[in-house]
């Protein structure tokens, strides 16, 4: 999404969210003072899961600008979440959005262009809910799902989002294992840490924290594409074919590092930290029974991007979301 788009869009939150690191707080305005929706949810598309997968169906909203790549499957966890709670429609802020990132826009400082970097960034979506009224002291929860499609390290043009991954995975002459690092084709895992992540996200979440005052905040883990220290990484095609990268360990490493990444995050900002990937463990890409969809599988969802959560496993992690928000209930 074209962040001129939202040049003329709340000016004072803006101000706020690009304070907000240096100030922890800011004057209250008129925009910011609503009563707030009880769950509020800000994610990429692992969180929207839309209905679609760039091929049989766009994922563009047929062009609608207010839909551009925030087309929600009625299955993603937070939907489901919603459910959970007891959250009506109107009291539910799905602020989640296919592409969206923590902070990685389509240029680099150096002017370097870099392709399909055009999602919301975290700031644009919390600005986005804030403008439907989304923060107040109503505000009950407020989850978080992004890391997957920055740049690491920050403001680099490699990226490991889903056309980044299914280039490496389907690289058959060099694979995706730790030459792909050393070679410019994969990020560079050493920068995926928590007080990276932390420093990433820090404005918003200390935006959160002012104008939401008694909302839990919770850094939402990506779900298990597969176990720690596997070299396989596989994409089931049609529901009859599961093709097989055996050099595949630098995807699988980079994925738990995010995980492990936000979870330290999560401790340094004083906010909690959901494990997705313990709930999911058994049940990743290669395994027997994934809950993580193929490529135009018939039997789950024909229609879905790859390797995003299955209805079953977005049911799993919205009820490990649950699980750690339920008393507030």
């Amino acid at each position: 999404m074209n962040k001129n788009k939202f040049g003329a869009v709340l000016p004072a939150i803006v101000a706020v969210l690009a304070a907000a690191g240096a100030t922890g707080v800011a004057a209250a305005d008129d925009a910011t003072a609503a009563a707030g929706r009880t769950l509020v949810v800000m994610g990429d598309s692992f969180a929207a899961n839309p209905p679609c997968d760039g091929v049989l169906v766009k994922c563009d909203g047929n062009d609608d600008a207010a839909a551009h790549e925030c087309l929600h499957r009625d299955t993603s966890w937070p939907v489901q979440l919603s459910t959970l709670m007891g959250v009506e429609a109107a009291d539910f802020e799905n602020a989640t959005c296919t592409n969206a990132s923590i902070d990685s826009g389509p240029v680099t400082a150096s002017g370097q262009q870099v392709p399909g970097r055009d999602g919301y960034t975290l700031a644009q979506l919390a600005i986005k809910a804030a403008k439907n009224g989304a923060f107040g002291p109503r505000t009950k929860v407020v989850a978080i799902q992004l890391g997957a499609n920055d740049e690491w390290p920050h403001d680099s043009a490699t990226t490991a989002d889903a056309p980044a991954q299914l280039t490496c995975a389907f690289n058959l002459d060099q694979g995706c294992d730790a030459d792909a690092v050393t070679q410019g084709r994969w990020p560079d895992l050493d920068t995926v840490n928590g007080p990276a992540y932390a420093d990433r996200v820090r404005k918003v979440v200390d935006y959160v924290k002012y104008y939401a005052p008694n909302a839990k905040i919770e850094l939402v883990g990506y779900p298990e594409l597969a176990p720690a220290g596997s070299n396989d990484w596989c994409l089931d095609v049609l529901g009859v074919f599961r093709y097989v990268q055996p050099r595949g360990g630098a995807i699988n490493a980079f994925w738990n590092k995010v995980d492990d990444a936000e979870r330290d995050a999560a401790q340094l900002l004083s906010i909690d930290f959901v494990d997705a990937r313990t709930t999911t463990a058994g049940h990743g890409l290669c395994s027997a029974d994934p809950w993580v969809l193929g490529a135009l599988d018939p039997k789950v969802n024909l229609v879905g991007l790859p390797f995003h959560p299955s209805p079953r496993g977005d049911a799993a992690v919205a009820g490990a979301v649950y699980s750690h928000i339920a008393p507030a209930n």
